[in-house]
């Protein structure tokens, strides 16, 4: 029964995670919304430079308190919208290259087609999880809630710059709100999908290197090469998004940093100064999105670390005590090629469950400091 659901809803057992690639590449890069995607990447860049102008013009500490949160998390949000136009070729390249590489799951045994069931439905909950959180996001920026200008500086600077002509720009800005919650999930969401992939095909590697007979020298060194091949090829094809990762990780921390400690001590502050429930439930549903994108990040990168481990403790149970010396030579330069593990990493951090706990950790106790001085004030 759980097999059936995951093939008619999520999707085909060779994809289990088709849903994904669907919302965030096949939707987000047809031509009508990759279009619509570049001119709010437009109006968006023109309108933050108006708005730092505005606020250095206007010198006020107002400014910050009341519009800083949603300046920076406009800063993340035209970042992600710049990373996705500059990788779609890179992404459609990758997903255009599994056919010819990547094996099918269909000839794997029941106990490994069930594995990868349990596997893909668990992610697909947990995505669809992530997923409530940035469509209520889209949902609660809509201005039917009440005046934007309480929360954000450009229906004021439009104001000022624009005159009569601003309402032609501040609907075209409100409607490209719900794409800028789209957008702020979807590189994370993307690079999930994609060491999902890999993921999937690690099992089935697994299944490979388990069926290496004992006995027939000859099968075993088919299977090794084979096994072999397919592992180089595998960290071939997911060495491209882990380079385009880690060029993009340094900037992504900094960013990061920012809009959590920014997002919790507004959710700190509000909840003394503020009255308006719609308000706080904004900054409490930016905060849940703040979290869920560091935590797909994480998820990615531990999926990703733990490919050669598990790989690994496959080949350990491997009986090359039987085997001859140069099945013996292959088996140890598939174990050595599984040795350094597989990481998106900037100096001497590495994105995986505990860093995503750390920062969440530094960035309450950043945010409870920076509230308790200013109420010490």
């Amino acid at each position: 029964m759980s097999q059936l659901k995951a093939r008619t809803f999520f999707g085909e057992l060779d994809d289990p995670f088709l849903l994904i690639k669907k919302i965030f590449i096949d939707y987000g890069y047809s031509k009508p919304v990759n279009y619509y995607n570049r001119l709010g990447f437009i109006l968006h860049t023109c309108t933050l430079i108006l708005e730092n102008y505005f606020v250095v013009k206007n010198f006020s500490l107002d400014y910050f308190t009341k519009y800083g949160c949603v300046v920076i998390l406009m800063h993340y949000f035209l970042i992600s919208q710049f990373l996705t136009i500059l990788n779609e070729k890179l992404f459609k390249e990758l997903i255009g290259e599994r056919g010819s590489l990547f094996w099918k799951s269909d000839s794997s045994s029941p106990r490994v087609k069930n594995q990868i069931v349990k596997h893909s439905v668990k992610f697909n909950r947990k995505f669809c999880f992530v997923l409530f959180w940035f469509v209520a996001l889209g949902i609660i920026v809509s201005p039917v809630w009440g005046d934007l200008s309480e929360t954000h500086l450009f229906p004021q600077v439009y104001k000022t710059y624009f005159g009569i002509w601003s309402p032609v720009f501040y609907y075209f800005y409100v409607s490209t709100l719900p794409l800028v919650a789209y957008t702020a999930i979807r590189i994370p969401a993307i690079a999930l999908y994609l060491i999902l992939q890999l993921d999937l095909q690690k099992i089935l590697l697994c299944e490979q290197i388990s069926l290496i007979p004992s006995s027939d020298q000859v099968r075993i060194y088919k299977k090794m090469r084979l096994c072999i091949s397919q592992d180089r090829e595998l960290k071939k094809w997911i060495a491209k998004i882990r380079l385009s990762l880690k060029r993009n990780m340094s900037l992504y921390i900094c960013i990061a940093f920012l809009c959590l400690i920014t997002v919790m001590f507004f959710i700190l502050n509000n909840l003394t100064t503020t009255t308006d429930n719609v308000t706080k439930m904004g900054f409490f549903v930016a905060g849940m999105c703040g979290s869920l994108i560091l935590y797909t990040f994480s998820e990615a990168g531990q999926l990703l670390f733990d490919y050669t481990e598990d790989v690994s403790n496959t080949l350990i149970q491997c009986p090359w005590y039987c085997w001859n010396t140069k099945n013996r030579k292959l088996y140890l330069m598939l174990m050595q090629n599984c040795q350094k593990p597989l990481k998106i990493n900037w100096g001497s951090v590495t994105l995986n469950y505990c860093f995503g706990g750390s920062v969440i950790k530094t960035c309450c106790s950043d945010a409870s400091i920076f509230f308790k001085l200013r109420n010490d004030k």
